[in-house]
């Protein structure tokens, strides 16, 4: 895909009818857009695998693919690219499904360039140029990227994720070691692997222990090596993770299950360098890096007495907070398609199943109590149980269904206390939705169940005209 650095927003025009698609592209470019022309979705669509597009202004009614399923195989290949549909046949149900795809506004035929031109800038207001976009994705997509021992990658666009792989990419080259911290599920062992391949030591081992699997002494003989005769059924020299690790990073999970006598030890190798195997006295040294993770809160466990402070300050040079799926819900679409993708192909299904809207509607409501290992638990089972080509709600664990809103739910809970007025309430409701759909007002509106012009006049009451796109023009819209 073409990533270019002189950051000019790119448009693209999906229209079937030549002498509007002109129009619109002399009007556009004369805005300072570069602007690419398709008369049909086929045509976009190559043309979004080579291009890096900032919106697409697509008809409705097209010759073999229409707007809205060119606009759902748009969200394969570009999937944050926001559009505006442009017809004379829109209804609700076909704005319901719009909003679904991505869609920004809506514009009636026959349509006026002034009109055009206010609801690209109100789409583009604030938002980063694609380009740009889509080098730091790229950027952080090549660090975890790069297949790991367990050739899985990393997925996600949400800018939560983006934070964090920002923060692999730039902790990854220095040899400092790195706490990560998260909840069970959240892939803190993929973030330990893509740190490993984007540093210098790519070439060396990545060594992976298990702190909470393993009783004090096996963990000990695991992690230091142990001489002939040290124990009962040691009838042979075994190297420890510290040593087989040499040249390379040692990942330790769950680092808050260690023994305050293993904390000791730990500490030692991280300040000196040194260890000894069990049973033997003579003194090694390993050229490790060692990244660590746990669930637990550290500090919490440090002030209870359970967790060496010094160990722990040792540990938390470089802390890395992978954020729970909940906290990420942009994600969890992208996700579900990978993992269809991975499981279809490790099952040798000849076409991959297509996740049904009720299913994505479900998935991004549902209450991931396991995170992303849960989610991944989740689709697997769908798509062996998948009966056709679509995955529908019956196929998703029963568990996941009770635990999801309802269709087309944006989440959260808003909680009522005596006494607080009915317009505070709405307000919350308000704001709420907004975040929820990206300050897509069309949107909002619709699933309050109120019309756009309302909702900016409650916005205007509510003193939040001035996070809109100006009264002067949302008043003449009215």
């Amino acid at each position: 895909m073409t990533v270019t650095t002189d950051a000019v927003p790119v448009i693209l025009i999906v229209d079937d009818d030549r002498n509007g698609r002109e129009s619109l592209r002399r009007g556009l470019a004369r805005d300072g857009y570069e602007v690419l022309t398709a008369e049909n979705g086929k045509k976009a669509l190559a043309l979004a695998q080579d291009h890096a597009i900032d919106l697409v202004l697509t008809d409705l009614i097209m010759p073999g693919l229409d707007g809205l399923d060119f606009l759902e195989g748009l969200r394969v290949v570009q999937p944050e690219v926001p559009a505006i549909l442009i017809s004379a046949f829109a209804n609700v149900d076909t704005a319901v499904k719009a909003v679904r795809r991505g869609v920004q506004d809506v514009l009636e035929k026959p349509i006026r360039l002034r009109d055009v031109r206010r609801a690209v800038k109100r789409v583009m207001k604030n938002r980063p140029v694609a380009a740009e976009r889509l080098a730091r994705v790229q950027g952080a997509a090549a660090v975890a990227g790069v297949p790991g021992p367990s050739g899985r990658t990393l997925v996600g666009r949400s800018p939560a994720f983006l934070e964090v792989l920002d923060l692999v990419e730039r902790v990854a080259p220095v040899n400092s070691t790195a706490l990560i911290l998260g909840e069970s599920g959240t892939g803190k062992e993929l973030i330990a692997e893509a740190i490993h391949h984007r540093s210098a030591r790519a070439h060396g081992p990545l060594v992976k222990v298990a702190c909470a699997a393993l009783a004090e002494g096996v963990l000990e003989a695991e992690l230091f090596g142990s001489e002939k005769g040290a124990y009962t059924g040691a009838h042979e020299q075994r190297k420890g993770r510290f040593e087989l690790a040499h040249g390379g990073t040692l990942f330790l999970d769950e680092i808050g299950e260690l023994s305050p006598a293993l904390q000791v030890k730990l500490l030692r190798v991280l300040q000196e360098g040194e260890f000894e195997r069990v049973g033997g006295t003579a003194t090694l040294r390993a050229d490790v890096r060692v990244i660590a993770a746990t669930n637990r809160d550290l500090e919490y466990e440090v002030e209870e007495g359970r967790f060496r402070q010094d160990l722990y300050w040792r540990l938390n040079v470089i802390a890395i907070r992978v954020p729970p799926l909940r906290e990420r819900v942009d994600d969890i679409v992208p996700l579900a398609e990978h993992f269809v993708q991975k499981v279809s192909k490790a099952t040798g299904r000849e076409r991959q199943p297509v996740l049904d809207e009720a299913v994505l509607d479900c998935l991004r409501t549902a209450e991931w109590r396991g995170n992303v290992r849960e989610l991944e638990n989740a689709i697997e089972r769908a798509v062996v149980l998948a009966r056709g080509e679509v995955i529908r709600l019956e196929d998703l664990p029963h568990g996941i269904r009770e635990r999801a809103g309802e269709p087309g739910s944006v989440g959260g809970v808003i909680v009522f206390e005596v006494g607080q007025s009915l317009a505070a309430l709405e307000r919350e409701a308000i704001r709420r939705t907004l975040d929820a759909v990206g300050g897509n007002r069309e949107a909002a509106a619709s699933i309050l169940g109120i019309g756009v012009a309302t909702l900016y006049r409650r916005l205007k009451d509510m003193g939040e005209e001035a996070n809109g796109e100006g009264g002067d023009e949302e008043a003449e819209s009215d």
